[in-house]
């Protein structure tokens, strides 16, 4: 019997996968109360390595997944898991406008023509 193989993801899918598993990342991080570097060392990677992979310069491979999610406790598939109820839970586009993207694991809206009710700040008392 011949192992069945699968297809590549698509590119885009990929993107979004990476995009929201860094933004579990940081939010996860900053939860704790954890620096970079304090992450870094849990993880047994590089300060730099965090960084790069929180802002989506770089992608985890699994065993880096691993180390992370082993620094936070957790087993890489269970930081997956959360990484994909971001996507699903996270709406295709802003309810008024219509143009938003992810952006460190945010969603953000872009336009600003329209006055989007994402893009206004509360007045400070």
């Amino acid at each position: 019997m011949r192992a069945k193989v699968f297809p590549p993801l698509p590119p885009r899918l990929l993107a979004l996968i990476n995009e929201a598993l860094a933004g579990v990342i940081r939010r996860r991080r900053e939860r704790h109360h954890l620096k970079p570097a304090q992450l870094a060392a849990r993880a047994g990677l590089s300060r730099q390595t965090i960084g790069y992979v929180e802002d989506d310069r770089r992608h985890l491979s699994l065993r880096a997944l691993e180390q992370v999610a082993a620094g936070f406790g957790l087993t890489g598939s269970e930081l997956a898991l959360e990484a994909e109820f971001w996507l699903r839970r996270l709406p295709a586009g802003c309810q008024k406008c219509h143009n938003c993207d992810i952006h460190r694991g945010e969603l953000v809206c872009f336009n600003r023509h329209r006055e989007c009710l994402r893009n206004r700040r509360r007045a400070a008392p």
